[in-house]
């Protein structure tokens, strides 16, 4: 039978040596009771090592930065005082490569015993020594308050052709997802392409030689990765097939600038693009409903649902400033002028996300084409149906107009 040819004397024995590696290591293995106890639960178990996609730490940073809206003054300025150290200690270990001076050490015990410790144990972070994010890139911003609350989060990069691939060691440079590691080659195609050599690479696509042959390049397996290699650091930009040109020429990475927006808790994701013919961009926003939802009945304003709360022109104000923080930090031919609040969140069952909650571009570029058409046209809002689902289990279709916000500037 052809599925006993994987069954080999080689495979059984990986696999008794990987037990006794967990025997021997003491790797245990946990599971969350549901997925709304996730965070407890991580309490209770105090895990020493961590290895997230971009969204979970993301959720993490949310849930902080909500909590800290709803502390009473004094304790919002101990949080800012506190992360002001944070950001200066991790600095000079991230920018500068050095320790910081005696003083900026002893404020940094004071602000870990103060305020950073309690967040990291809020998270379940507490005891962590080793943490990774992959899938995808996260953003610097986070990144950064990672390792300013005391987490030595780093980036590591590969595929299910390779891996791993590149990552962080002692030299940690944000923006970047590490050297190659130790045996693997990386070089840059002329058309920008990342392309790798490694000794951990799959020997080829079952059944499919052509597939194999046209993802090799003289024993380099192209990764349809762009990406760029600064002083032995590389640089991941985006998916060779997402990196978008604008009219005049002026190209962006969508996902560059949507992980900018993620970094409010405000917004839970975003999708952001724009038409070859365009001379800016567009921005869908979704809301996290939670923590909007928190901030909407601190400040009095009644809402009903997801759709009702997305559309308030307060929930447009508050996410405004947030677009305009990330546009300050881009190129000026390649800034968001126009965005609009969807009236549902993407959902992975619909297939406008993978199970890793990447966007799936084209798909949605598709679904919420009649978005996009209104906002490059002369349309002041857009009405769309959305279903609500009631807590007794019934469903129904409401109408809901979209207003279609400008950015100034």
């Amino acid at each position: 039978m052809e599925y006993l040819s994987f069954i080999s004397p080689a495979w059984v024995a990986e696999q008794v040596i990987g037990i006794a590696g967990w025997v021997k290591y003491g790797i245990r293995v946990s599971f969350a009771e549901s997925p709304e106890t996730v965070l407890p639960d991580l309490r209770e178990i105090g895990a020493d090592s961590f290895l997230f996609g971009p969204f979970q730490w993301e959720t993490f940073l949310s849930m902080v930065l909500a909590r800290i809206q709803d502390t009473y003054f004094i304790q919002r300025v101990v949080y800012k005082a506190c992360m002001h150290v944070g950001y200066v200690v991790a600095d000079y270990l991230l920018e500068k490569g050095q320790q910081p001076p005696v003083a900026w050490r002893v404020a940094y015990a004071l602000a870990d015993l103060i305020c950073l410790r309690p967040i990291r144990d809020y998270l379940g972070l507490r005891k962590v020594k080793i943490a990774f994010t992959a899938g995808s890139q996260l953003g610097p911003d986070i990144f950064k308050w990672f390792r300013a609350i005391g987490v030595h989060l780093s980036e590591v990069y590969g595929l299910s052709e390779a891996t791993p691939l590149t990552g962080h060691g002692e030299e940690v440079r944000v923006g970047t997802i590490g050297p190659p590691l130790p045996g693997v080659e990386v070089k840059i195609s002329d058309d920008g392409e990342m392309l790798v050599k490694s000794p951990a690479m799959f020997s080829g696509y079952y059944k499919d030689a052509q597939a194999t042959s046209d993802r090799m390049i003289n024993g380099y397996f192209r990764t349809g990765d762009a990406a760029v290699i600064k002083d032995g650091q590389v640089i991941f930009l985006d998916r060779m097939k997402d990196m978008l040109e604008l009219k005049g020429g002026n190209k962006y990475s969508p996902t560059y600038i949507e992980n900018r927006l993620k970094f409010s808790p405000f917004i839970k994701d975003a999708m952001v693009g724009g038409r070859e013919e365009a001379l800016y961009l567009y921005a869908l926003v979704i809301i996290d409903y939670e923590n909007v939802g928190k901030w909407a009945e601190k400040n009095r304003i009644p809402y009903t649902t997801y759709a009702d709360l997305s559309q308030k022109k307060e929930t447009y104000d508050l996410t405004l400033k947030e677009v305009r923080r990330v546009n300050d930090t881009l190129p000026e031919g390649v800034r968001i002028k126009k965005y609009v609040h969807l009236h549902k969140e993407f959902d992975a069952d619909e297939g406008e996300l993978t199970r890793t909650r990447k966007l799936k571009r084209n798909f949605l570029e598709e679904r919420y084409g009649y978005v996009v058409d209104a906002i490059y046209g002369s349309q002041k809002e857009i009405t769309a149906e959305a279903e609500v689902k009631y807590r007794d289990g019934r469903k129904s279709k409401v109408t809901t107009t979209i207003p279609i916000k400008e950015v100034e500037g």
